[in-house]
């Protein structure tokens, strides 16, 4: 097989190259790239590179200071080598690029310092053979792919525990193993690069993938990749603001690009006082004594009111968990219609020590998420915030308001998440909620704030729709039986670049 570089787009449409053409192809991206370089007395090294140290080459996993080479040290015969270090410079500064950083006035200065000692310091140049381990994923597909095909290198990915998650276009298709392995070979801590090859078109938010590079090894309790039918490669564990999730990315929804609202949210809701830094060495020691759980719970619960939430589309438990494990004052009903979501959701629960005893603090339920909240009504649970995070069809829940029953002195607060367009859709998303409970929101009577959680796409975002239950929800006659709801939105959120460029 003839081996060349770009790889070129192959003949037959269908046909993918094997992650083993990499391989094939590393040799021929090596380039010998050649530094300026100056040779400094031995004993000034520490000195002299702390001096220089904005200007010494950087490239991942090679020296700025080297022994002198057989024909540098022939160079002047009368100094021994052994007393002498070649420091490399870069050749891209901006302002002295290549032989010009000579001119830079930290080298200027070390040639015209009339110190004995830096009487030998002489320019030199030292060349440097730049391989595949030594490039970025960015260098590395961009010597790869052809260039006349693509307008850009795909350039971005989100990381979930130890997993990549990556949506390629289908022209990058013939060359998806070998990006995939590109991704997880310059990355630490990645062991798994999956490709979405669909979008989210089921009410459970999931969505088809491939694994395009993976290098796990098999567990030790089976040497299959799946057990009880859960790929095993996929089963992740992720770190958010204090808490542990586990979860299968296959089955259940996760978006790490929405940490940030995750907290927001749960500040939104329980205070933003966190323990200290000491406080939380106190607390981790705390966690090994199995009869000081209690502990873990802030102390400046006992002096605020309990809060009470509602959350419908709870998924795994970003907003839950945070708020039953970290907050002693609030208590959390917990829904999901996903079975794998709810399994999670109370794996979650009890590796994060929500509830204590006969203390529950995290309630979880299986149901569609308006027959929920019904039934909590129907309980007489008065939740102080109800929060709706199904960002496609959440405002369509709404509905189970009109005709509401509860305490008009006790309005809930309620959050919706949901995708409208850039240009107007804060207006656009306030209307939507107010159809759906038919009934129009006052913006100050109701306390209406809407937030711009993120950008989606070049014409959509995605906003949280905060308000007080409205007044006028009790003058609509009430919804007897909820039927399906389909949504019209593309709920694809990887349209926009993932949070994490790749890097080497």
């Amino acid at each position: 097989m003839t081996i060349s570089i770009p790889i070129p787009i192959p003949k037959d449409e269908d046909y993918v190259y094997p992650v083993s053409h990499l391989d094939l192809c590393k040799p021929l991206i090596s380039t010998t790239i050649t530094h300026p370089a100056i040779i400094i007395p031995a004993k000034l090294t520490s000195s002299i590179r702390a001096d220089l140290k904005k200007i010494l080459m950087n490239r991942p996993k090679m020296r700025d200071i080297y022994a002198l080479s057989p024909e540098v040290a022939h160079s002047d015969a009368s100094i021994d080598p052994k007393t002498e270090r070649k420091v490399v410079l870069t050749n891209s500064n901006s302002e002295y690029p290549g032989e010009k950083i000579f001119q830079h006035p930290a080298i200027e200065k070390l040639f015209n310092d009339t110190n004995q000692d830096l009487a030998t310091v002489r320019k030199s140049s030292h060349d440097v053979v730049i391989g595949y381990d030594h490039f970025t994923v960015e260098e590395v597909l961009s010597k790869l792919l052809p260039k006349e095909h693509f307008t850009e290198i795909p350039s971005s990915f989100e990381v979930i525990g130890h997993l990549a998650h990556i949506t390629l276009r289908e022209e990058y298709n013939p060359y998806k193993y070998i990006i995939g392995r590109a991704i997880l070979d310059k990355n630490k801590g990645i062991q798994v690069v999956v490709n979405k090859t669909g979008t989210i078109q089921n009410e459970f938010r999931t969505f088809p993938m491939e694994i395009l590079a993976d290098d796990r090894k098999p567990r030790k309790e089976t040497s299959e990749k799946k057990k009880d039918g859960i790929d095993l490669n996929l089963l992740v564990e992720v770190k958010e603001d204090g808490c542990k999730f586990q979860l299968d990315f296959e089955k259940v929804y996760w978006n790490s690009r929405l940490q940030f609202e995750h907290r927001r949210i749960v500040h939104t809701i329980a205070g933003k006082e966190r323990p200290t830094n000491m406080k939380k060495r106190e607390l981790k020691k705390a966690a090994k004594d199995k009869d000081s759980d209690q502990d873990m719970k802030e102390s400046s619960s006992s002096s605020q009111e309990k809060i009470i939430v509602a959350d419908a589309c709870a998924g795994i438990g970003p907003f839950a968990v945070p708020l039953t494990s970290q907050f002693d004052h609030v208590e959390v009903y917990a829904n999901d219609l996903n079975p794998e979501s709810y399994k999670y959701l109370e794996i979650n629960s009890k590796l994060n020590k929500c509830n204590h005893g006969k203390k529950v603090a995290l309630h979880t339920y299986n149901m569609d998420g308006r027959y929920f909240l019904r039934k909590l009504d129907e309980d007489g649970i008065k939740y102080d915030h109800v929060l709706m995070n199904l960002p496609a069809i959440a405002p369509e829940f709404l509905n189970v308001f009109r005709g509401w029953k509860g305490d008009y002195n006790h309005r809930p607060m309620v959050h919706v998440h949901c995708f409208a367009a850039k240009v107007g859709g804060e207006e656009e998303a306030v209307k939507r909620c107010g159809r759906n409970l038919g009934c129009e929101l006052d913006m100050d009577k109701d306390e209406v704030y809407v937030h711009e959680v993120r950008n989606v796409s070049p014409k959509k975002n995605m906003y949280c729709v905060s308000f007080r239950l409205p007044e006028g929800v009790k003058e609509v006659e009430q919804v007897q039986e909820f039927g399906a709801i389909v949504s019209n939105e593309n709920d694809d959120e990887d349209e926009e670049p993932p949070s994490k460029k790749l890097k080497a």
